[in-house]
């Protein structure tokens, strides 16, 4: 049984058992920073060579390390990388004995603890500091367990091992009221107030899963705030959290728009980064809307364009066409962007401007000379620059979106380059606020993170920190434009709740600016890059957050039993360049609502599975069921293959696909201008065609149009138009006495939706599908068969 935790470097059994583990940590809105201590006793007869086994989730950071045993105290603290390294060469010349710590697979840790004597008791101390995932309405929380997820015979083994005392206290101090659970453990809640409850375990619990806090807002507030005040040189200080959710219900405009998707194809794309690439495109077109237009070029060493007539209007056709010849795109020799770019800038196009979308991985050698041409041409053009891959050139990415009024985006190993692209693609082609100003009032604002915020995104949540000398309180105004539209918001910072002190908040502050600096110096050069590299390791150091200029070195302190004083001593520690940078780099994310995905440990506790049937189960998950359907719109809106089905199977496909989309508890707003084309499709086909809103028809439709506006994926006018044709289908309901489908009208919950569209197309928990033969018949998938089977995953 492999397990997480201490243990014979010889990985044999039995040898070091877990007397105790306790929790303690505190959740400050939505992040979160806790603590895991456990004690255990080496309970053989001879030594043991321990090391500790920890993994650390994606998003987390490594923010404390501690081990006792022998008498001495081992504690992580965070040094420049460079003088770290200088540790490290002196110890091996001086024969000091070096810990190592090694990445054994994905996110899963191996530090070196030495010898432990027979019967010693050792305790290990581990910090995480780590930002909630935001899916439905609801911040999640995963601490990790400490056995490695395993079978489920497994398991039941592990019941019958001996057990070990387990006890949490987690303070959490909330923006608004949260309705609190836990889907894996018992836990009682104890509440002061609305915004403030300690949740622990209840008695006999065990941490041989991971542990999983649910905490769904009450109420959606659109801007909340916290406050951490601290003591400063001549007055008080603080830092003031402030988190917005902007709701954009502004005008939809459908005016057309013309697109550029220019796609890198050389050798170094070859794999999974060109095929997600294709993906992104795939699903990019599928975003589009009528009137829009659009063209794709290839480049590798020359071009490829996918309409050398310029661009051409949106339409079934041209979707089929350009999917086909997305498909057949492979790699060649060379990557040549200045070419592409040219050839966008310079297409000749009468409806004017173009957004420019720029997807690579290349380093690109003629930078500066590639600069001064896009500054010279952009005209009223814009342009987003993606960046695969960590090998990219990185200042280019960041100075030709700045020249181009665009953003640019990173894509790194592991992270889905699609997911990526359509949530960028979905700010471009939605409503969004321009951001003028932004008055502190009579506040003295030291600093903010971001620094500059230029944009706010529908319904995509931002915090925003700013540091504060003296009295905090008073209005902050945010001025903007939408479209033509102005945009005011006045936030009362004296009718928010703000009396809280974490000094959580004072340690993300500081993470927020190591995130920043860090992206920032991506895109600079000289005594500028030498000036931010410096603020970085001093924040790190300062606060204990590890970053890509830091690294870890381990003081050892011990009694010395002769002088009766401690003595401390620096150990290096041997550590490779990737599996730093993989422990620095748990990101906090800027827009959590928009990351969602599949975890193979949650796999493998849920279903009971090893590693490699979790990989394999996760191919067929939701998230890529939704994705393969996402990939399967039409022109027109429709979810469907083409060759597939009559009218009104065409219809029945779209509204069940809506369905799948809305009624799982994942944030599928990356989707919503897809699910708004959908919605749009069948209102507009089934108003045309009265003739076929039979009993079923009408039920289904019914449901995905309820199922949307619980799910908060409608905007206006749209939800209006939704809201109409509702009590039009409910005139045809009575008109046509289908009394037995007349409940769903009153039918608002998520649960009794889901319930209601299983029982009407016949699904069932417990059937079984072909998964395999469904999802990979390529070319003759049925929609409606894969969204049913999305469906399915929800009950």
């Amino acid at each position: 049984m492999s397990k997480y935790g201490l243990r014979d470097k010889r990985f044999s059994e039995d040898e070091v058992e877990l007397k105790k583990v306790s929790i303690s940590g505190n959740i400050c809105g939505e992040f979160v920073e806790f603590s895991m201590s456990q004690v255990y006793e080496n309970n053989t007869d001879s030594n043991i060579d321990a090391v500790y086994i920890f993994p650390l989730p994606d998003t987390a950071v490594l923010s404390g390390f501690e081990a006792i045993l022998g008498g001495k105290t081992l504690t992580a603290i965070v040094e420049d990388k460079e003088d770290s390294y200088k540790i490290y060469e002196s110890a091996l010349e001086s024969g000091i004995n070096i810990i190592s710590i090694d990445q054994d697979e994905d996110n899963v840790f191996t530090i070196s603890i030495g010898n432990i004597l027979p019967n010693e008791t050792v305790k290990i101390n581990i910090t995480y500091m780590d930002q909630l995932l935001y899916e439905d309405n609801s911040f999640k929380l995963m601490i990790p367990s400490i056995i490695a997820p395993q079978p489920m015979e497994d398991e039941e083994l592990n019941k019958e091992k001996p057990q070990y005392k387990l006890n949490m206290n987690l303070l959490v101090e909330s923006f608004n009221k949260l309705d609190i659970y836990s889907p894996t453990h018992g836990i009682h809640i104890h509440r002061e107030d609305d915004t403030l409850c300690k949740v622990t375990f209840k008695e006999g619990q065990m941490l041989h899963k991971d542990f999983v806090l649910m905490m769904k807002e009450v109420e959606n507030e659109e801007y909340s705030g916290m406050l951490y005040n601290y003591d400063g040189i001549d007055e008080e200080e603080g830092i003031l959290y402030l988190r917005l959710y902007p709701k954009l219900d502004y005008e939809e405009s459908h005016e057309g728009q013309n697109y550029d998707f220019l796609m890198d194809i050389s050798d170094s794309m070859e794999g999974e980064k060109l095929e997600e690439t294709k993906n992104a495109l795939h699903l990019c077109l599928r975003n589009l809307d009528e009137g829009d237009d659009f063209n794709i070029i290839a480049f590798s060493k020359d071009l490829k364009v996918f309409s050398k007539n310029g661009k051409v209007p949106y339409n079934d056709e041209n979707l089929q066409k350009a999917s086909e010849w997305i498909d057949e795109i492979k790699v060649e020799p060379g990557a040549d962007v200045f070419e592409s770019l040219k050839y966008a800038l310079q297409e000749k196009n009468i409806d004017g401007n173009s957004t420019i979308l720029l997807f690579t991985d290349d380093m690109v050698e003629d930078e500066d000379e590639i600069i001064d041409y896009v500054k010279e041409n952009i005209g009223d053009n814009r342009i987003f620059t993606f960046g695969v891959d960590t090998v990219v050139n990185s200042y280019f990415i960041n100075k030709m979106a700045e020249i181009g009024y665009g953003r640019p985006e990173f894509i790194y190993a592991g992270e889905r380059i699609d997911d990526m692209v359509l949530r960028q693609f979905n700010r471009i082609t939605n409503p969004q606020v321009d951001v003028l100003s932004i008055d502190w009032g009579a506040m003295k604002v030291q600093r903010t993170y971001p620094t500059t915020i230029d944009y706010l995104y529908d319904r995509e949540p931002i915090s925003i920190f700013a540091k504060v000398s003296g009295e905090i309180g008073g209005k902050v105004t945010i001025k903007g434009k939408v479209g033509e539209e102005e945009y005011i918001k006045t936030i009362d910072l004296d009718k928010l709740d703000l009396d809280v002190n974490a000094d959580l908040i004072e340690k993300v502050w500081s993470r927020k600016r190591i995130e920043s600096l860090t992206e920032k110096i991506r895109g600079e050069r000289g005594p500028l890059k030498d000036s931010m590299r410096e603020t970085i390791i001093e924040l790190s150091k300062e606060y204990g957050i590890i970053s890509k200029e830091t690294s870890f070195v381990m003081l050892e302190q011990m009694e010395d039993p002769v002088l009766g004083m401690s003595m401390n001593n620096i150990i290096p520690i041997q550590i490779s360049e990737e599996a730093m940078e993989n422990i620095a780099e748990g990101y906090f994310l800027d827009s959590p609502s928009f990351f969602y995905k599949v975890d193979i440990r949650e796999k493998m506790i849920e279903e009971g599975l090893d590693k490699e049937k979790a990989k394999k189960a996760i191919v067929y998950d939701r998230e890529n069921l939704l994705r393969i359907i996402a990939k399967n719109q039409l022109a027109d809106g429709a979810f469907c293959n083409k060759k597939e089905g009559n009218l009104q199977q065409k219809i029945e496909s779209t509204a069940v696909s809506v369905l799948a989309f809305t009624l799982g508890k994942e944030d599928v707003k990356i989707y919503m201008n897809q699910i708004n084309k959908a919605l749009r499709y069948v209102i507009k086909t089934t108003k045309e065609n009265e003739n076929l809103l039979d009993e079923r028809l009408i039920y289904i439709v019914v449901l995905a149009l309820k199922s949307s506006i619980e799910k908060r994926l409608v905007r206006q006018p749209s939800r209006t138009m939704i809201e109409d044709y509702i009590e039009i289908l409910k005139d045809k309901i009575k008109e046509n006495k289908y009394m037995h489908i007349e409940d769903i009208l009153t039918m608002g919950k998520n649960s009794e939706l889901k319930n209601a569209t299983s029982s009407m197309i016949s699904l069932n928990k417990e059937e079984k599908i072909n998964e395999e033969s469904l999802i990979t018949s390529k070319g003759t998938q049925k929609i409606l068969d894969i969204a049913k089977l999305a469906i399915q995953k929800t009950l």
